[in-house]
């Protein structure tokens, strides 16, 4: 055991020889993380698109429409007049441009929603060309807001009335009698509502369920999500992952230059010099793990909600699964290139199925059914259940001994596989 000490203790002055380089393990994830972190927090939420709106109209209903898109998070409405807001659009200086022409209150009723295109009023929608998604989110919120603003009214009697009333008034009895009648008996309806309005009974019309919405995760009621958690798991897993790569180069340059050959001259076995190299990287992994989620953890409100053992056990896995891909990647690669291929396309693809760049529910469903035997999705789902979700120390303890199992046999692979010239 004191030469495989030796061994590790010599990789690890290598590697802290570099102190740009070393301290780069803990920067570059850490940077990358906030910076994630700070997009997907849902405190915050995204930027919102700022929509122009150039309106001809001032009745009430049109007023009202706006009021909702105004009252929108993901909305910065601006008012502005109609060739201002085709040429700020036309300029680039705007994403999306709402135009609003005269009269369109009168057709913004219940009856233009049922009654057909000759009810219809039209308004305009410019957008920037390279903003089509911003323009299809203003679309969706604007339909949205229409719908409320029309149905909101739909509780007054004198509304309904005039609906029934607009669209009786639009159909032939004779070639229509049944849409007629049916028709009448709305007006009738509406009537009825009126007077029970008056009464005091109340006519208005209310959504048969109230609907609530709750957050939940396994740590309990109060607990929330934290963005930055997830993106530190995600940013510091495909980092190492990465400086993996960069160590199984330099393990192979140290076999070119006859650096391991010198070691098999000692009392060293040849299982010792490299398990030795990946046991070094796995010591930087978890150093590095625990710098990162430090620093998370008293700048950015991090809870480690399933405990401090729960995170040292999954930390531990990771750990020993990026120390067993150096051992991997020796073993797979005769040449820094071969490493630079195999490596990069495996990590890449490592991170991007396992959730570490989108979320997993935009993957495609072959790519989730993967899940159990991608070992990177273990490493984000322990990072999960250990931090923000507390899935306690049974998730932790299953997600430790998968990525152990792993390392097992990404580190057999390597060693029997290792080619010493």
């Amino acid at each position: 055991m004191s030469i495989l000490y030796w061994i590790i203790r010599k990789d690890l002055r290598v590697f802290a020889s570099d102190k740009k380089g070393a301290l780069m393990v803990v920067v570059v994830p850490l940077v990358l993380g906030v910076m994630m972190g700070l997009i997907f927090n849902p405190g915050s939420g995204p930027s919102p698109i700022e929509l122009v709106v150039a309106s001809e109209d001032e009745g009430a209903p049109v007023k009202a429409l706006l009021a909702r898109l105004d009252a929108e998070p993901g909305l910065e409405v601006a008012p502005m007049s109609v060739a201002e807001a085709r040429a700020a659009v036309a300029a680039g200086e705007v994403a999306v441009a709402l135009a609003i022409p005269a009269g369109t209150s009168d057709k913004l009723s219940m009856a233009a929603v049922f009654g057909g295109g000759a009810n219809k009023g039209e308004v305009a929608l410019w957008y920037d060309p390279s903003e089509p998604t911003s323009a299809d989110i203003v679309k969706g919120l604007l339909t949205k807001a229409m719908m409320e603003t029309v149905f909101s009214e739909f509780g007054d009697p004198s509304r309904q009335r005039a609906m029934f009333d607009e669209l009786r008034g639009s159909v032939d009895a004779a070639a229509r009698p049944e849409l007629a009648a049916f028709l009448d008996q709305g007006t009738k309806f509406a009537n009825e509502n009126a007077a029970g309005a008056s009464g005091g009974a109340g006519g208005g019309l209310e959504p048969p369920l109230k609907v609530t919405s709750e957050a939940v995760v396994a740590a309990g009621p109060t607990a929330g999500f934290n963005s930055h958690a997830h993106t530190f798991a995600g940013m510091l897993m495909q980092f190492l992952l990465f400086s993996a790569s960069s160590a199984a180069k330099t393990l192979l340059a140290e076999r070119q230059s006859g650096t391991l050959d010198r070691l098999r001259t000692t009392a060293a076995r040849p299982w010792q010099i490299l398990l030795g190299a990946g046991i070094a990287n796995a010591v930087v992994a978890l150093v590095a793990t625990v710098v990162v989620f430090g620093v998370g953890i008293a700048v950015f409100g991090v809870e480690l909600r399933s405990g401090l053992l729960a995170f040292g056990l999954v930390a531990t896995g990771q750990a020993a699964l990026v120390g067993s891909l150096v051992l991997l990647l020796v073993g797979l690669a005769d040449s820094d290139k071969q490493i630079d291929s195999i490596g990069t396309l495996a990590i890449l693809f490592l991170c991007f199925v396992s959730g570490a760049w989108v979320p997993s529910f935009m993957l495609p469903e072959a790519l989730l059914k993967l899940g159990p035997a991608i070992p990177t999705r273990w490493i984000l789902d322990g990072m999960a259940g250990a931090t923000w979700r507390g899935l306690g120390m049974g998730h932790a303890a299953l997600s430790c001994g998968v990525l152990l199992a792993f390392s097992a046999v990404f580190a057999t692979v390597g060693l029997r596989r290792f080619r010493w010239s």
